[in-house]
Order: C-alpha cells, then structure tokens, then sequence
C-alpha cells in the first residue's frame, strides 16, 4: 500500500503533467521535460575562431530531470539536473538554474515547489538565462543556426495570419515574413505582385507590400530597401524571374553612372568591367549589398584639373587610366578615343560626343517623334491606352502626356478641365487607344515643337519638289 509521501509525489507529477502534457514521467517518482528557449530578444552569437555574430531566436531547449526523494517535499528539495544539447548553456549558469530549485525549496518552507520552479525556468528562458551574449565552437554552428531556422519556420507555420493584400486569414505554412520588416504576406499575393514588377521591368517596386514599410527621410520621402535575390528565391519566385530583376537592377544603375563607357564595337556595346558593377554569376549568391535602391551617381566634376597641349594628348600618363576592357567582348580600349588599346604614350583626342551613328540618330528621331517625356526625369513615355493623365514609370510625376506639363497629383485631372488651357481643355481622353490606335493628334510642349517642325521639314521638301519639277 502506498504511503502519504508516496501518494503526495505521485499527485504532484500528475498534477504537473496535466499542465506541462510534454513531461515524461520515467519512473514512479522521476520525470523529465524539454522547456523551449526563445529569448524575447535574439541572442548574439559567435563562433570561435572566425568571431562572427549570429542573432539567435531559438535555441536548443533546456532539458530538466526530476527525481523527488523519499522525504520530499517535507525534509528534503527536489533533485534536479539540467542539460542541453550541442552544450550551449555555460556550466556556470546551469549551476545557478539547479541552485535555484533548493533556493525555492526553502522559500516554500518544505511545500511542494516543481510548477514553481518550472515557471522560474520558463520565464529566465524569455531573457537567456541573463545572458547578453554567448560565445561558442565553430563546430556546433551549423546545427545551432538550422535549429535555430527551423523552429521559427515550425512556430510560424502553425500560426494563423492576415494577409495585409487580400486580407483574408491565411495559416503561416502558406505565408512568408519580409526579412528586414516582419510584415506578412500570403505567398500567393507576393508572387503575384514581384513577378508582376519584374515582367514589366519595375524593379524599383519589388519591395514590400506594407504601406508602412520604409524610413521616413528628412524631407519627407520614404526610403525603402529592396529585397535581395536571396529572399526573392526564399519567397519561392522562379530562378528564371529572379534573374531578370538582378539583370535590369545591374543595367538600370550602369545607364545612370556617366563614368561608364561602352565598347566602340557596333555589334557589341556592352560596358567596361567595373569593380563597382561585377556581373552577375549566380544569383542564389547575391546578398542585400547588391541589391539597395540605386543613389543618383554624381556626375564628373567640372572642376577637374585642367591639362592642355601635350598634356591633353597625352592622357593617361600622369596616372589617368585609359584602358577599359569590355565585360562582354574582351576588347581592350581607349576611353578617351574609343579606339583598341594603344598603349599609354600613344597621342589621341577625344570623340565628339555630338556625333552619332546612323542607328543612333534614327532611334533618337524616333524617341524624339513618338513619345512625351517626363517633366521631372525627362524619361521618354509612349502611352499604349488610356486617359492622358500620366505616371512616369521612373520617378512617379503625374503630367499631362499631350503638353508634357507637370500635374500635380492632388488634383491631376483639373489641368483638363480647366478653359485656360486651350491645347488640352477637354481633352482627357484624346488618344485613348494610345499613339499608335488613332490618327494624327496635335501635342504641345518638347513633342510638339518636334512635330512642327517635322511638319515644316516635309512642307520645304514638298515645296521645294514642286519648283524642281516646273524648272524640269
């Protein structure tokens, strides 16, 4: 027959696992239970020898063993042993947490105490055990880290969550959370948005959905950063489309650096290597460094040194490099003369910038005819349907596609209805089939003086064809 004490042990573990289901009672009066460690605030972690610090949501938990001796709990404390695996915890403060059990053995006067220390685990767990920072082997690393990776993604996936794009309760295994914001969305609605950004080109958008997201400048503009190809592939976007975003990403900021120059061979133009741009090998590589919103890259200063004579013929000598090298041919070239590498002593003047070949001429005719640009980055649009209230693509400016004037975006739609401008009074929906689904329409502004005076081109060479044929 079991006696008082006996019944009084037995009661208290059965009583603690109806609490905590997870303790495992291994013997009449032994049990043990794995207690989760997940500081409120990650852990800074370093592995010897590197010392690079890791931030740790989750650690490997804390196992505790009990076993109640014959007088517990009236003349004797609980014996208890605490361990974790890879050996995270330094052996000075699991000598304190075992301490503790006695400590509060005391404090209760003989009662019973395991929910009380229980609890007096759970909560040192949510500060670390009071660590502020633990410093480990590089052989337990890996392990660290992917535990670490996989609990929070086992956590996240059994959590339920609102999808801030269609707003409906998703459960996390089908959600992701941004990396540097924590805002979540379904993956459905993210992989729809991102592919939808980089199929169009809008590689400046593939950022956040949240509109809560990003610093708030001095002036007033948010800065937001853009996801790395890294987080792309973690979402999951195809390979395929990821790539694409860190191609144009990569050619967006080589056409905005002036100090870039392109290869002289027609049948080539590809850009010089550039430490500043190293081309892309493999994407599933690239971290947050390669892929932040491009700063506007300072043109050269008009105050360099000037040099002259044979100084300026002489470029290069006096420590100006010359050579370039193109990423995509392998042609070395002079940057100054554009022709195939010389050598440094070798006299040449610099290419007139003004001149054009024939390809590029047409293609400015061209830009020059068939679109308006922007008033604010004079980015050339050509609109493909709709109303002539426009978005640049690039810098978001609202103007008017007709007169090339800047709308002001409370409020766009007034410079249409407004008599006083008589080249586009009633006119909003001019064109509404874009340039190429209606006839001759009348613009104002840079587009049309270059439509008057193609118009006047062709009035001179039809006049001037008439007088040939009556002197004929």
């Amino acid at each position: 027959m079991a006696t008082a004490g006996e019944d009084e042990r037995t009661e208290e573990l059965e009583t603690l696992q109806s609490i905590y289901p997870e303790l495992v009672i291994d013997a009449p009066f032994a049990a043990h239970i794995d207690l989760p460690v997940a500081p409120t605030v990650p852990l800074p972690v370093s592995f010897e020898p590197i010392q690079e610090v890791h931030r740790i949501a989750y650690l490997p938990p804390l196992r505790l063993h009990l076993a109640l001796p014959a007088d517990y709990p009236a003349e004797a404390p609980p014996k208890v042993k605490l361990s974790t695996s890879l050996s995270w915890l330094p052996p000075d403060t699991v000598e304190k947490l075992e301490k503790e059990a006695h400590a509060l053995w005391e404090e209760y006067s003989g009662g019973q105490v395991l929910f009380a220390y229980v609890s007096y685990l759970q909560e040192a767990a949510e500060t670390a055990f009071g660590l502020s920072e633990l410093t480990l082997l590089d052989s337990v690393q890996n392990e660290l880290l992917q535990y670490s990776k996989r609990m929070k993604r086992e956590l996240f996936d059994k959590e339920t969550f609102d999808c801030e794009v269609c707003l409906e309760p998703k459960k996390g295994s089908v959600c992701y959370r941004m990396e540097r914001c924590n805002h979540v969305f379904c993956v459905q609605c993210l992989q729809d948005y991102l592919n939808n950004c980089i199929e169009e080109g809008d590689v400046n958008n593939v950022k956040c959905m949240s509109t809560d997201c990003g610093k708030t400048m001095p002036n007033g503009k948010k800065k937001e950063r853009l996801l790395s190809p890294k987080e792309l592939l973690r979402i999951p976007l195809p390979l395929q489309a990821v790539e694409r975003y860190a191609k144009i990403k990569r050619k967006k900021k080589i056409e905005a650096d002036p100090t870039i120059i392109y290869c002289p061979r027609s049948w080539c133009q590809g850009a010089m290597r550039t430490d500043k741009y190293p081309k892309i090998k493999d994407v599933r590589e690239m971290d947050d460094s390669d892929s932040e919103p491009e700063e506007p890259v300072e043109p050269p200063s008009d105050k360099q040194p000037t040099v002259s004579g044979l100084e300026k013929r002489m470029v290069g000598v006096a420590g100006m490099d010359r050579l370039a090298v193109c990423e995509d041919c392998t042609l070395a070239f002079c940057k100054v003369c554009l022709a195939s590498w010389h050598g440094d002593f070798v006299r040449c003047e610099p290419r007139d910038k003004n001149q054009l070949t024939e390809e590029d001429q047409a293609s400015l005719n061209y830009i020059m005819r068939n679109t308006s640009p922007c008033p604010t980055c004079s980015v050339p649009c050509q609109k493909s349907y709709g109303c002539n209230h426009m978005t640049c693509f690039q810098c978001k400016s609202h103007f008017c596609y007709l007169c090339g004037a800047w709308l002001p975006p409370e409020n766009p739609y007034g410079h249409f209805s407004n008599p006083r401008n008589k080249g586009c009074f009633n006119r909003l929906m001019d064109l509404v089939e874009g340039d190429m689904g209606e006839g001759e329409v009348q613009f104002g502004g840079a587009r049309g003086a270059e439509q008057m005076a193609d118009f006047w081109e062709q009035e001179a060479m039809r006049i001037q064809n008439e007088l040939n044929a009556q002197d004929s």
